[in-house]
């Protein structure tokens, strides 16, 4: 009995499994039957109907007096792209895709000698989409500038590129859109495009354009699978209105955009203190890690703490952008004497000749006037700067190495200390 309710209790499970396969099978687009009356060499008439539509084209004959000819009569639809729209010779037409597409109706008796066409005419389809439910993603866009920080020098700010989903059912894309980024399955599309040809005409329907209220943003979008993509080309913050329309529907979209910063890049951190980060540019929740926690940890609202001697990242994430800031947990001596070296470094002048002056140094002489000052170490020479030979050779003497000795990946693993003498 029990292997008897397994069995079944399996076999209920695969019918469900299949069930909700074809329960969660994507949604079609939501097609209309139109079915459309035609009269003789109505040559001018045109028709809409959005892509996905059927229906059936009954040309009106009752002009005819002798009905009984209809009999031996042989109808022909074409239609002149059947990549938009598609119609066999009952006149049943399937709208494929939005464009615009020709279908011209002839009707022939067919006589003993000769066959006489007595209906023709042509009907102008005009294909859109169906725009009445659709919605985009958001009308709110927050466009963020990460920026790229380099020592004594001002940040650099990467252009912002954002991107909103459109919610329908049929898979819209921009006629002028390009994937740089697969060049070479747009193979066909670069050469149409070289030779002024345009696989996806859509004839008059305007797919997709945009109009932005501030231009000194140099804002561009474009449409590809249902994602508006809007890239902002300058690095300028500010605020925009940008309007889009896609397929006759208009969607208002507010656009912010700001320079994300962190307080600080870099960091010496006595082992014990704390100290405090800070983004600015989002107001946004902020997710803080820390690289090694058992060297500095940091909680929610980016408070750091150095745990032991070490080197560590502190990240930031906000949205999907990264802002880092390297710590480095160090004595209270080293980092006076770390200060020391980068303010000789920054405000004194580089001179070999005037090295053992105040405002002078070189290498060696600025090592020695940082260590002597903050740390009270004279590398065995009290009176002047020595040289880069004899502070290593006082460094090795006294058992001040590397372990292991300084290697690359030392380097990229951060092993190396504030403080630390590179020869």
């Amino acid at each position: 009995m029990n292997i008897f309710n397994q069995t079944h209790k399996r076999a209920l499970f695969i019918i469900l499994l299949i069930c909700a396969g074809i329960y969660l099978k994507p949604i079609a687009t939501h097609a209309a039957t139109k079915n459309i009356s035609v009269i003789n060499n109505d040559e001018t008439r045109t028709v809409s109907v959005n892509a996905g539509d059927t229906g059936k084209i009954s040309p009106n004959l009752s002009y005819i007096e002798d009905q009984s000819v209809l009999q031996n009569c042989t109808y022909e639809f074409e239609s002149n792209d059947t990549d938009i729209l598609q119609i066999d010779n009952s006149g049943n037409f399937t709208a494929l895709k939005p464009g615009t597409s020709k279908v011209n109706i002839n009707i022939y008796i067919d006589g003993f000698y000769q066959r006489t066409n007595i209906f023709t005419s042509t009907i102008q389809f005009t294909i859109g989409v169906d725009m009445t439910n659709v919605t985009l993603s958001t009308y709110d866009v927050n466009a963020y500038m990460c920026p790229d920080y380099g020592y004594g020098t001002k940040p650099y700010y990467h252009s912002p590129e954002t991107q909103i989903t459109v919610n329908s059912d049929y898979i819209i894309s921009d006629d002028d859109y390009y994937d740089y980024d697969n060049y070479y399955n747009n193979y066909n599309y670069y050469n149409d495009y070289n030779n002024n040809t345009d696989t996806t005409d859509t004839g008059s329907i305007d797919v997709f354009s945009y109009t932005c209220s501030n231009t000194a943003l140099g804002i561009e979008a474009t449409l590809y699978n249902n994602i508006i993509t809007i890239t902002q080309s300058t690095t300028k913050v500010g605020n925009s209105q940008i309007t889009f329309n896609i397929y006759g529907k208009t969607f208002t979209v507010i656009y912010h955009s700001s320079k994300l910063g962190i307080s600080k890049q870099s960091y010496l951190l006595v082992k014990g203190k704390k100290t405090k980060l800070k983004i600015t540019g989002y107001t946004g929740d902020i997710i803080w890690s820390s690289s090694n926690p058992s060297i500095a940890t940091v909680d929610s609202n980016g408070n750091v703490k150095g745990l032991k001697i070490g080197n560590v990242i502190i990240k930031a994430k906000v949205g999907e952008q990264y802002l880092g800031c390297a710590v480095s947990v160090t004595k209270s001596k080293l980092k006076k004497v770390a200060a020391r070296a980068t303010y000789i470094g920054t405000h004194w002048k580089y001179s070999q000749a005037l090295r053992t002056k105040k405002g002078y140094y070189d290498c060696s002489a600025l090592v020695w006037k940082a260590y002597k000052e903050k740390a009270k170490i004279t590398f065995g020479s009290p009176w002047y700067p020595g040289v880069a030979l004899s502070e290593a050779k006082w460094c090795r003497s006294h058992g001040k190495m590397i372990k292991g000795g300084l290697t690359y990946k030392k380097i990229m693993k951060m092993q190396v200390n504030p403080g630390d003498l590179l020869f």
